[in-house]
């Protein structure tokens, strides 16, 4: 009977943990996708989600019995837990909350390992829904807009699905792989970066893609980029700042008038009028509000939607999170310059530049870099 409980007990140390996350990463996936058609997903994904939330409760419990929780820990954890709960009721939304929960309950797990997780979730989901279009199982959508090419979204409900989707697996892959990684292994993430960019059109993510791509070439073949600069603190402290706020000085001061922010509002797709647009009519909230976008008009209604994840937090969860949102990337650069973390240095740059444009940043559904307890426990475990 002992052996048993030492094996249970060792299973929900760290393999049911992961086992969750991949679980409700794949569920998320696979919900992004035409194979939400087939009749029998939708109670595929109840059971997905909830064997995902029992397996996160039940580790929970047990760490809590095996005091691996202290009453200070506890106590933070509850605080920050009721304004999750308050923000989530404002919000109409427990995505976030669950989130919170997850980052709570994975703080022994190793932060590479819920990493490398996240990459084969959305790997194998993704290829499961590739065959399946390949197949002629699901269809996929085709948009097609004014002086663009066709947008494939080879499976996926609309082509800037999969595009973001292979984004986060790249950095992913980028990441747990490191310093090992190959240069076949970089020309081969080129290769499919490209491929989905010349079918899906979705220019953020392939840009931001090539990106990665390149600085682990140049880290990994030129010996001064390898080692970790002071420098690099003050830069992550900078860019936790400069993104949120560039983006909300930008939307906020954008004028029809202005040639350059007519430009720059351009580029980025009409993104600074729209974010202007709904921060006058809905207004900024302190612990945010719920907001219903039209993403997809009738004739005669407005479009819409605001794709920053910082201007969306802001609208949807409220000021006080906004702040909060702030500190925690300058904490979490903290811990990245603590643990000279050259590579998760310019990987979690990129994803904060990627999310002034995009909303993905602290959706479970697609970022799994913010496991700050986790890496926080590593980097302790580094440093012993």
């Amino acid at each position: 009977m002992q052996v048993y409980k030492v094996k249970i007990k060792k299973f929900f140390d760290e393999k049911a943990f992961l086992f969750s996350v991949f679980l409700l990463m794949s569920m998320y996936t696979f919900s992004f996708s035409n194979i939400s058609d087939i009749g029998i997903s939708k109670p595929f994904y109840l059971v997905m989600r909830l064997l995902s939330y029992g397996l996160v409760m039940i580790k929970f419990i047990l760490d809590f019995f095996d005091k691996k929780y202290s009453l200070k820990e506890l106590v933070i954890i509850i605080c920050i837990g009721i304004y999750f709960l308050v923000i989530s009721y404002n919000s109409r939304t427990i995505n976030y909350l669950i989130y919170f929960i997850y980052v709570v309950v994975g703080k022994n797990v190793k932060y590479t390992k819920i990493i490398k997780t996240a990459f084969f979730a959305i790997f194998i989901s993704s290829l499961i829904i590739f065959l399946s279009f390949a197949l002629g199982v699901i269809n996929e959508t085709i948009t097609i807009q004014p002086a663009r090419r066709e947008r494939h979204s080879i499976g996926f409900v609309y082509a800037s699905y999969v595009a973001t989707y292979s984004f986060y697996a790249i950095l992913y892959y980028i990441y747990f792989r490191n310093k090992k990684i190959k240069n076949f292994e970089l020309l081969i993430l080129l290769v499919i970066s490209s491929v989905i960019y010349y079918l899906s059109d979705t220019r953020s993510a392939f840009a931001f893609s090539l990106l990665a791509i390149f600085i682990t070439f140049i880290v990994n073949h030129i010996n001064y980029f390898k080692e970790y600069k002071n420098i690099y603190k003050y830069i992550l402290y900078f860019c936790s700042c400069f993104f949120p706020l560039s983006i909300l000085f930008l939307s906020l001061n954008f004028d029809s008038n202005n040639s350059i922010l007519v430009l720059i509002n351009k580029i980025l797709s009409g993104r600074l009028s729209l974010t202007q647009y709904a921060l006058k009519e809905y207004h900024v909230k302190l612990f945010g509000q719920f907001i219903k976008f039209n993403a997809a008009p009738l004739p005669g209604e407005r479009y819409d939607v605001v794709d920053s994840a910082y201007m969306l937090y802001l609208l949807i969860l409220g000021s006080v999170f906004f702040v909060l949102m702030i500190a925690f990337f300058i904490y979490m650069g903290h811990l990245i310059s603590k643990k000279k973390d050259i590579y998760l240095f310019y990987i979690f740059i990129i994803v904060l530049a990627h999310s002034a444009f995009d909303p993905q940043l602290l959706q479970m559904s697609h970022s799994a870099f913010m496991y700050v307890l986790s890496y926080k426990n590593e980097l302790i475990s580094y440093e012993r």
